[in-house]
């Protein structure tokens, strides 16, 4: 069975000390440059991989970034990842995914138990910065262990937060705010003005900020087109196929009328779309939006209605505010706007 070779090895080949050794492994200016090749003639011949993580103990540096989303399954989450990802390997930098599925999860104390397990696990391990994507963060009202447990982190290293607005809770983090009104305005807009006049809402998570904004935007938009949208046409019952399915089969089990659904996300307008074809008929006339555009929709048929909200744009401007922390910048120069665009398809 092959040794595996660490650091006290080429220490002891290349005689050494294990501290020349870790200064070297680390680009420390001041090792002797005959000792920097010698040692580094030692580690080639033993063909010598340091772990992130050792070198990590040593400089407390691991370019290691952790990345806590709500469930990856989410084509919003791998999108952004996959951007993010191509980025930051360009840099040097490992993304290290931890995957809460907090979306899922119905019982609010096992949620809360794993993401601050997970943010402990995070400070115990080094890592240079967190990136929070989604999970308890996108909660209307913040646990206060939760809070501590965030702020502990943020005391340690960077803490950036995408999508949700600056919260005066978590002063140390930095916040990178991802509206939901221009969206929400482009697309309740053009229902409107395809003669669309009793829109049902369906999707999203009541103790959400996402479904919040989203629902206020859309109330706000059919009010000022003087169009009253019935309490009893907003159902919001979270983010995917099956929901945007059952959503629809409550409005016709409960006899509420509609001639157009804006779903949370294309996902859940997939589902509404099955959900009006296998109850109403194929030639049922109801239009279908979504308020969010993922990669697949192209794809899909028919494609939907929706709002591309510009994730490349997004995961540049996050990456750039990662990286200028990173490299100990204090302030951070203007960052193009992310501008969301509606895509038309055939499903209105």
């Amino acid at each position: 069975m092959k040794k595996n070779i660490t650091i006290k090895d080429i220490a002891k080949n290349s005689e050494t000390s294990i501290s020349t050794v870790s200064r070297v492994l680390n680009n420390d200016p001041n090792v002797a440059e005959l000792t920097r090749k010698k040692i580094k003639s030692v580690i080639a011949d033993m063909n010598y991989t340091p772990s992130m993580l050792a070198r990590g103990m040593i400089s407390k540096k691991t370019n290691m970034i952790a990345v806590v989303v709500s469930d990856i399954t989410n084509p919003y989450f791998n999108q952004f990842i996959a951007f993010l990802e191509q980025q930051f390997l360009e840099k040097g930098y490992t993304l290290s995914l931890f995957d809460t599925q907090s979306a899922n999860k119905k019982d609010p104390l096992k949620a809360l138990k794993i993401e601050i397990d997970i943010y402990n696990q995070i400070q115990k391990n080094n890592y240079d910065a967190v990136l929070i994507l989604g999970g308890l963060i996108d909660k209307l009202d913040l646990n206060e262990q939760y809070l501590n447990t965030l702020k502990s982190v943020a005391n340690k290293i960077p803490v950036v937060i995408v999508g949700r607005k600056k919260t005066e809770l978590l002063k140390n983090a930095f916040f990178i705010p991802r509206s939901q009104s221009i969206s929400i305005n482009l697309i309740t807009n053009h229902l409107i003005q395809s003669d669309y006049k009793i829109i049902a809402f369906i999707g999203g998570t009541k103790t959400d900020w996402i479904t919040r904004d989203r629902i206020n935007s859309f109330i706000k938009v059919t009010s000022d087109n003087n169009i009253m949208v019935d309490n009893k046409s907003i159902i919001n019952n979270n983010y995917y196929a099956k929901n945007g399915y059952e959503g629809v089969a409550h409005l016709i089990d409960n006899d509420i009328n509609f001639d157009a659904i804006l779903a949370i996300n294309d996902q859940v307008a997939q589902g509404a779309l099955r959900g009006v074809r296998d109850m109403l008929g194929p030639n049922a006339k109801k239009g279908i939006a979504s308020c969010e555009s993922f990669a697949d929709n192209k794809y899909n048929i028919p494609r939907i209605t929706s709002v591309n909200h510009n994730i490349k744009q997004l995961s540049e401007n996050t990456t750039f505010v990662l990286m200028n922390l990173l490299n100990g910048s204090e302030s951070l120069s203007e960052m193009p706007d992310v501008v969301p665009k509606l895509i038309l398809g055939e499903s209105l």
